[in-house]
């Protein structure tokens, strides 16, 4: 199966105008890929824009291409602002909850890689920050993306700060 060709098919199909449903028999009619194979790899449509939106995440999240998790989180937003009718279409068709607890986990797994690098961390912080974040993000697209791109970066930046917080508490009682 070429899972980039469906990808692209999804972006093209999604990417111009909001929409209501999208077919798992159009996608694959397009992307010329058999239904049995799509469903092999993929329980749905659900299941496929949640698989495309947390591999941007982690394309985005983990890459070395920026300096920090600051100016990943903005990368971050930049994409999701200029590709908006594209991702709130995404969120739309997964809107299970499924979906958002599934990212919910893919944004803590990149934030524990990122603190694991950094010393001290405890799990439930990093669950309590990755469900904010991702209820933000969440929040945003599902608003158009109205308010500014800076005005999201410093409400994501402090709650992914507080892990700095943590070790530095942790540091100065000697844990």
């Amino acid at each position: 199966m070429n899972l980039k060709q469906l990808e692209e098919v999804l972006y093209k199909y999604l990417s111009t105008e909001r929409v209501k449903n999208f077919q798992v028999k159009t996608l694959c009619e397009v992307a010329r890929v058999s239904r049995g194979s799509f469903y092999y790899h993929f329980k749905g449509i659900e299941d496929f824009s949640e698989s495309v939106f947390i591999k941007d995440l982690n394309r985005i999240l983990l890459s070395n291409q920026y300096d920090n998790f600051s100016s990943r989180m903005l990368q971050l937003l930049k994409v999701l602002k200029d590709n908006q009718i594209f991702y709130t279409n995404l969120v739309c068709l997964g809107a299970d909850k499924a979906f958002g607890k599934n990212v919910e986990v893919a944004m803590f797994e990149i934030l524990r890689y990122y603190a694991r690098g950094r010393g001290c961390y405890s799990e439930p912080t990093l669950v309590r920050i990755s469900k904010a974040m991702y209820h933000t993000i969440y929040y945003w697209i599902m608003h158009n993306c109205e308010d500014q791109i800076h005005q999201i970066h410093t409400c994501l930046f402090l709650q992914f700060q507080e892990l700095d917080r943590q070790k530095e508490l942790h540091d100065t009682i000697g844990m």
